[in-house]
């Protein structure tokens, strides 16, 4: 499945107008993000979990920055993120991806 949802994102048309995912429906641009978000904060998640390494270009990383930064604290949906994590601010792209989604990039199993 996960080769399926990256084929569909390769396609230029993927990025334009609308979709709908989880019955919900958003810029198809927006959903492409928020999808590139869940395979690489829960990726994150399980390779932590379970003590393996975990490899993420910073392009990737640094292109769900902006979408998490977007979600202040006091304005972050019940259970969607936790708080915000502190990390310096030349902390890798993904220690401040996983931080900003309430992750402490520091943690381990």
């Amino acid at each position: 499945r996960l080769d399926a949802l990256a084929a569909a994102w390769r396609e230029p048309s993927a990025w334009q107008g609308t979709t709908v995912a989880g019955g919900v429906t958003m810029p198809a641009q927006m959903m492409g993000v928020v999808a590139l978000d869940e395979l690489l904060i829960h990726g994150w998640d399980l390779a932590r979990a379970t003590g393996q390494p975990y490899d993420c270009d910073a392009r990737s990383a640094e292109a769900i920055i902006g979408w998490l930064s977007a979600f202040p604290d006091e304005q972050r949906p019940d259970g969607a993120f936790g708080p915000m994590v502190s990390v310096p601010d030349d902390a890798p792209p993904l220690d401040r991806a996983v931080a900003l989604s309430g992750r402490d990039p520091k943690w381990q199993a």
